[in-house]
């Protein structure tokens, strides 16, 4: 077979020459986004092959997006008209110009990136619902997701809390655990890098994701803005005894409350539809394993699994879809417990990873096939920006479109340059906004995500690649168009010849660069 695929390369290689024709767009961190079309033999560079094998069918793609989030509908509204239409145009209309997102998360009540702790219904004791209520979100989620959806009316938005509300937690409060400072640094050498800040409560798993190591310690606190505004939470009014910990249900284990909380999916739902916003599809906790000092709430598998059992049938009744997660830690069996409950576990649509989560994906995608894969969250780092976030990026996409994920979502969609949470966390975004002047940037990672989105298009399938640059992903789009993606990593360009059946062309690679072929 090797032998094969070397005289294939050899016979392809031979056969290249200027009048190939082929269209590529490339990023490299001098100059993201250079389209060329023109192959030029004489260039240096190693040699080397991407087959695409046509008959390895993979997942199928339902599409790409980011999530909407009070910070980033601040950070937007100081963009001038133009700016703010670009940006919108940019991300979300069809067509061969911008991202072409078409799903998209937002939170169901507040999250770390809200200006402030909210849910719909902040009445304790409310188990009816009387008081449920979307009017905080009617002022920035709402309009958002609104001129998103007037660039492409087609947009699949969905949902999942990061905390119910405060009153149907144990320890009756929003956070999981204290603030304890709203930034601390680690011993030199330990996680987070020599003296690099590392955000209060932040999982072990997260803490010792080695992108996230690489994005502090090449952009620490010290080295970069820093944009604290006057929403900042430094105390979120939880002390140690009614703190929560991972492996514990914070969500009060009561019939009553369970029954409460589906109907307050239920009415999020028509709440949203009554906006003109249909939410296709809700997840029931962000993150359920981390306690954390923003909102949030630790469940267990099991404990969730109680939960699933009225949330389900809510949901049945609206025609909404439920999948469960997010997960974000390596451990198969949390999932496991959900998919296989005989009652809950057949209407349960897909499962959704983030972070750490990532490490559980390949074998549920194996062990189930059937169910939709997503990317619910793609690290957003630490603030930094940078080209080393956007190389780790590539790491991450290429493992979730190499273990079947077929939904993949950016988290912050836009920032103030330099801004740190509510809650005290710097984080990267696609789009920076400056606080002062409203100057408009496109980050890197708005780069890389549109390297897949505005070519991979919703119903185009994942095929299996092979020869010598490892460092590639293909599709084949309804139309039938072959996309391939590469990345150069080694610092040195390269004479690329793809493959695709009957198709063949040859292209230089820069150094240190992520592309983009279209056959």
């Amino acid at each position: 077979m090797k032998r094969f695929l070397f005289l294939a390369a050899l016979a392809v290689i031979v056969s290249c020459g200027p009048k190939n024709k082929f269209t590529m767009v490339t990023t490299t961190e001098d100059n993201p986004w250079v389209e060329t079309s023109v192959y030029d033999d004489s260039a240096e560079g190693a040699e080397a092959d991407i087959v695409v094998n046509l008959e390895d069918v993979g997942q199928t793609i339902q599409g790409f997006g980011t999530c909407f989030s009070e910070l980033s509908h601040r950070a937007l509204s100081k963009l001038s008209k133009e700016d703010y239409d670009k940006v919108m145009t940019d991300l979300f209309a069809p067509g061969k110009e911008g991202a072409n997102f078409t799903i998209c998360r937002m939170p169901i009540g507040s999250s770390d990136f809200a200006l402030k702790y909210y849910s719909f219904n902040d009445t304790p004791g409310d188990l009816a619902m009387e008081h449920f209520s979307i009017d905080n979100d009617k002022e920035t989620l709402i309009p958002l997701i609104k001129d998103a959806l007037a660039k492409n009316p087609d947009l699949k938005v969905w949902g999942s809390p990061w905390s119910p509300p405060y009153w149907m937690k144990v320890n009756q409060n929003y956070a999981s655990r204290p603030m304890n400072g709203f930034m601390r640094r680690p011993p030199m050498g330990g996680p987070g890098g020599p003296g690099g800040p590392v955000p209060p409560g932040l999982p072990a798993t997260t803490a010792s994701e080695p992108s996230f190591l690489a994005s502090l310690s090449l952009g620490s606190a010290s080295t970069r803005k820093r944009l604290e505004l006057d929403n900042l939470v430094t105390d979120n009014g939880l002390d140690m005894e009614h703190m929560m910990r991972e492996g514990q249900d914070s969500f009060i284990q009561d019939d009553d409350y369970f029954q409460a909380y589906a109907l307050y999916f239920k009415k999020y739902v028509q709440a949203y539809r009554d906006q003109g916003i249909d939410i296709f599809m809700v997840m029931p906790q962000n993150e359920f394993n981390s306690a954390q000092n923003f909102p949030s709430c630790t469940w267990t598998a099991q404990g969730l699994a109680n939960f699933l059992h009225y949330l389900v049938p809510a949901m049945n009744e609206e025609g909404v879809e439920v999948y469960f997660g997010t997960v974000e830690r390596a451990n198969r069996a949390l999932v496991d417990t959900i998919l296989t409950d005989p009652q809950i576990g057949k209407y349960i649509k897909g499962v959704a990873f983030q972070w750490a989560g990532k490490d559980a994906l390949p074998l549920i995608h194996e062990s189930y096939p059937e169910l939709t894969m997503v990317q619910s969250e793609q690290q957003c780092f630490n603030g930094a920006n940078s080209w080393d976030d956007f190389m780790s990026a590539w790491d991450l996409l290429k493992h979730n479109m190499d273990n079947g994920v077929s939904i993949y979502d950016y988290w912050n969609l836009a920032l103030f340059d330099g801004e740190v949470s509510t809650w005290g966390w710097q984080q990267n975004s696609l789009i920076s906004v400056d606080y002062e002047t409203g100057a408009l940037k496109y980050n890197y990672e708005f780069y890389e995500m549109k390297h897949i989105s505005q070519y991979v298009h919703p119903g185009a399938v994942y095929l299996g690649t092979s020869g010598s640059m490892e460092e590639a992903m293909a599709f084949r789009n309804p139309d039938g168009s072959i996309v391939i993606l590469t990345a150069e990593k080694t610092g040195k360009p390269r004479k690329l010849t793809v493959t695709a059946g009957k198709n063949t062309v040859c292209v230089n690679i820069p150094a240190n660069s992520v592309s983009t072929i279209i056959l």
